[in-house]
């Protein structure tokens, strides 16, 4: 077995065009480590976010790649519970848009056979995302609404597929062209270009949500996820979508997400309403328990066929750069995924 491993490299910040392949020696696992051969990794945001500087917690040089599905080659001393073959996934941060790497244990979970690996990855960072949200955090009861914004990407999907599983009503907001993908999975479509949507979703729900997700951040979640809240509910934030918008640092979005977005306690108290922040790394690193069992919840519904992540589109991983600024561009409903195997 060889140890050259391949990668897609950002050695500064700029454009999807500063992506670069750069091979080097996979050295052995280190102790409570594993050596993987990626089969497909994901292309989230956040790695568009490192690429352009402003992704907390990373800097550069970095090989993005939030998540992957892949076998494992070999073992690091203390690893209990995994074997040479098996296919697994995980949420890494970094690092995925690789052919091998080594990765820590402890952030894996095993991953169904007989399922296509695009498939399989498309539900890893963004299955366990919306899980979380859905289930650990807002926690809605059967009959009541949720508002989901971005609800034809990756995460989006996700919810509204989660959602219908336990019977919970979902609103999505996308463009008007991606609205059939809303109504196939059950929720009900709101054009937010043309719509407004706090008062569609007001109207829907007969008095607001009671959870809103919101990837967006910034005035956004405040002036309509909030807004489309009925008392008792919760808005939860999960990315900074305004940041980076089309493709290019937004200073005044960066601005008002770090200055602006504030909520008073009091008025939060009189409704009974809760503001949370999600991000998938701190549930991995402090709740590393609930991490593992959540993904293995997802990757069983999957391999089940309970769960059915859309992938909208895959590239060679020497193509990182066009698989970027599809996403930049919004030209893809479901999940964007990098195939190395």
């Amino acid at each position: 077995m060889s140890d050259l491993a391949v990668e897609m490299h950002v050695p500064k910040r700029g454009a999807a065009s500063v992506l670069e392949v750069r091979e080097h020696r996979l050295p052995p696992p280190s102790d409570g480590e594993i050596s993987v051969a990626i089969e497909a990794a994901g292309v989230a945001y956040a790695d568009i976010m490192m690429r352009q500087g402003v992704y907390s917690g990373q800097s550069l040089p970095v090989t993005p790649g939030y998540d992957f599905v892949g076998r494992v080659e070999a073992v690091g001393r203390g690893v209990d519970g995994l074997a040479i073959g098996q296919r697994v996934a995980g949420v890494t941060v970094s690092g995925s848009y690789a052919t091998r790497r080594n990765v820590r244990a402890e952030w894996l979970a095993p991953a169904p056979e007989g399922v296509d690996a695009a498939k399989l990855v498309a539900a890893v960072l963004n299955g366990v995302t919306a899980w979380q949200m859905l289930h650990r955090i807002a926690n809605p009861a059967a009959g009541e609404w949720v508002l989901v914004h971005g609800a034809a990407g990756g995460v989006g999907t996700l919810l509204l597929e989660m959602a219908r599983l336990s019977g919970v009503r979902t609103i999505g907001t996308a463009s008007a062209s991606k609205a059939d993908v809303i109504r196939a999975r059950g929720g009900e479509p709101v054009d937010y270009r043309r719509e407004d949507v706090v008062e569609r979703a007001r109207a829907l729900s007969a008095g607001g949500v009671v959870a809103a997700f919101d990837h967006i951040g910034g005035k956004h979640f405040k002036k309509v996820s909030m807004a489309a809240l009925r008392p008792g509910g919760v808005g939860v934030v999960y990315g900074a979508y305004d940041m980076t918008r089309d493709g290019r640092v937004n200073p005044g979005a960066i601005a008002d997400l770090v200055f602006n977005a504030s909520f008073s306690s009091l008025r939060l108290f009189a409704k009974g309403q809760g503001v949370v922040a999600y991000s998938s790394q701190p549930w991995r690193d402090a709740r590393p328990l609930a991490y593992r069992q959540d993904l293995a919840a997802v990757l069983r519904l999957v391999g089940e066929g309970a769960l059915s992540p859309l992938v909208g589109a895959t590239f060679p991983l020497r193509e990182a750069a066009q698989a970027h600024q599809a996403l930049e561009a919004r030209s893809v409903a479901g999940k964007i995924v990098l195939s190395v195997a």
